[in-house]
């Protein structure tokens, strides 16, 4: 066997998925816990042992495994004199001693197509909680090139213990399953270890801890992140925008919502978390770029006190109108809720900060009993854009909107 040029393991779980020989493997990991590394890493040393071999690592669509898992592979695993090619069209890299990799996405099914008769030696997911059983199945169908060991592998973050990866994995035992928490990587800085430690509930659980978690006490508890949980893609032009605001000087927050005129489905696309110091003027400049090219439908935020920071919005060019049901949040809670039993609202999974929030906004355990009232709601700015929003709209009734002539 070659000796593993690169790779230091930063935690017993990078280190015991390296040398793991199961036909199956999951590194289950919360943020930070070096996860892309532990990936590539494991690719590479199978490519390295086994000349000729041949590896496919992929990420539920092609568009992020360029700027993600593959930079992870040059940039940080895979030193230069290892590799005698490579083929940026095809994100196809040949190293020295024979062995190919290959980066697709699970929505190319022409580069899946491709493999070519002999199939693949290993194959590694990235960001795996993105797949569905459908996904991992045909993966290990393409297992079947001949003198090499075949192993199919997948880091992810956790997810709610209804997921495919979890029945697999957790509950039937069909392969070895490694953990690691954030705070198993010593390389990371103190400032970030600290605001993991603020995180509550289920993110808590999740992205901390690393531990697969269910969403019991949530308040969006119909938020159903296993369809609604979706990778980025371009919003079309003709889609219509809505924006929620919450105001403050220390944490002013947005949200921007695309809507499908074809569905009437709104798509989460852009959250805006600056922090302070900061005024109107910078906050429209900034609104601005993001809906760049966009029509924007309405804009909508705050109480029905903040008239007058509303007409200093209006005065810089964003006019934004009181919400609807201003006096009333509960309802325009029960309004959002409503939208997700009907599965109206997809998220990219890239907006880290509403994620956070929405997988810790849960109602206090009172005893055997879950409290009226969310705990802390004042903290979950980004929520708050969210009801202010989307409260215009009736779940049960909602249908695409109307407009005139429109083009792609």
């Amino acid at each position: 066997m070659t000796t593993f040029l690169v790779y230091k393991p930063i935690n017993q779980a990078q280190a015991g998925f390296a040398e793991s020989t199961a036909p199956r493997a999951l590194f289950s990991g919360a943020f930070g816990s070096g996860k892309s590394v532990a990936l590539c890493a494991k690719g590479l040393k199978l490519s390295q042992d086994y000349p000729g071999n041949f590896g496919l690592i992929c990420r539920k669509t092609r568009r992020t495994i360029r700027f993600s898992t593959l930079e992870t592979l040059l940039k940080r695993v895979c030193p230069e004199e290892l590799i005698a090619d490579f083929n940026k069209q095809d994100l196809l890299l040949t190293l020295k001693n024979g062995s190919k990799i290959l980066f697709c996405g699970l929505d190319d099914p022409l580069k899946l197509g491709s493999l070519g008769p002999g199939g693949i030696g290993w194959c590694g997911i990235d960001e795996a909680i993105e797949t569905n059983e459908d996904d991992w199945k045909m993966l290990e169908g393409r297992l079947r090139l001949r003198d090499v060991p075949h192993q199919i592998f997948a880091v992810t973050n956790p997810g709610p213990p209804a997921h495919y990866l979890y029945r697999m994995f957790f509950t039937e035992k069909r392969g070895d399953v490694f953990i690691a928490s954030s705070f198993e990587n010593p390389e990371l800085p103190e400032d970030y270890r600290a605001r993991l430690a603020e995180f509550k509930g289920a993110y808590y659980q999740r992205y901390v801890l690393g531990q697969w978690a269910g969403l019991e006490g949530l308040v969006y508890s119909a938020f159903d992140e296993r369809v609604c949980l979706i990778p980025r893609f371009e919003i079309p032009k003709r889609w219509l925008v809505y924006t929620g605001h919450d105001f403050g000087g220390a944490n002013p927050a947005g949200l921007f919502y695309a809507q499908d005129v074809d569905t009437g489905n709104f798509y989460l696309f852009a959250e805006y978390l600056p922090g302070g110091g900061y005024g109107i003027y910078d906050h429209v400049q900034a609104f601005k770029r993001i809906t760049e090219g966009y029509n924007v439908i309405k804009r909508a935020g705050g109480s029905h006190q903040e008239d007058e920071i509303r007409q200093g919005y209006t005065a810089q060019g964003w006019p934004i109108s009181e919400p609807k049901y201003s006096n009333d949040r509960k309802y325009q809670i029960q309004r959002v809720q409503g939208m997700h039993r009907l599965n109206k609202i997809f998220v990219f999974n890239d907006m880290k900060e509403y994620l956070r929030e929405k997988f810790s906004f849960a109602y206090p355990k009172i005893g055997d009993q879950l409290g009226d009232n969310p705990e802390h709601e004042q903290r979950f700015h980004l929520l708050s854009c969210e009801r202010y929003i989307l409260s215009d709209f009736v779940p049960e009734t909602v249908e695409k909107p109307k407009v005139g002539v429109w083009t792609w």
